[in-house]
């Protein structure tokens, strides 16, 4: 991925990147839950995303749920008036074409959430793009792919199926749970 620059909150795309539709994933692995989602996030990691703090997992010891779950950032949530607006101009405007110019990647969380599964673990992950800032493009969709192909990779993995959409059921990976959660719009 030689358009990459930085990682986490500080990670950089070239201007005419396209991110993609990938959204998420359940996976049923072949391992317990802890040991699944610690796959995940070590995947995610490894492909630039930056793990969140506590309150996805508190909240869910909190509400006694079966599942367990972290979440990792890539991109600023609250890009500063100068940030922004040169990251629009570089997405939008003829700078594109400048060599070497980076803009700053779109603010997105993606939650890995795992809980049993009568193979093992049943492994959720699915991405929420911010609506703050200045980019509206899915930037997080081919580092969130390649991160599930690592995953893929171990062995464990006994099925994968897209996901494109998540109810907001209260399962920590769907959109209710983390507007709730995290205050993420």
């Amino acid at each position: 991925m030689g358009g990459w620059r930085g990682r986490g909150a500080s990670l950089q795309v070239r201007p005419l990147s396209v991110g993609g539709i990938a959204r998420g994933a359940r996976l049923v692995v072949r391992d317990t839950p802890a040991a699944a989602l610690a796959l995940t996030l070590d995947a995610l990691q490894q492909e630039r995303f930056d793990l969140g703090d506590d309150r996805i997992p508190r909240a869910l010891r909190d509400r006694g749920s079966e599942w367990i779950a972290q979440d990792v950032r890539i991109g600023h949530p609250n890009p500063s008036w100068n940030t922004g607006f040169l990251d629009a101009m570089l997405s939008d405007s003829l700078l594109t074409v400048v060599p070497g110019l980076r803009r700053h990647v779109t603010p997105t969380v993606v939650v890995a959430s795992a809980r049993p599964h009568e193979k093992g673990a049943e492994v959720v992950v699915f991405s929420h793009v911010t609506i703050r800032g200045w980019t509206s493009s899915n930037d997080a969709a081919p580092l969130l792919k390649a991160a599930l192909d690592r995953v893929g990779t171990s062995g464990k993995v006994m099925s994968r199926e897209p996901l494109h959409g998540i109810p907001n059921d209260g399962a920590p990976a769907s959109q209710a749970f983390v507007r709730d959660v995290l205050g993420w719009r």
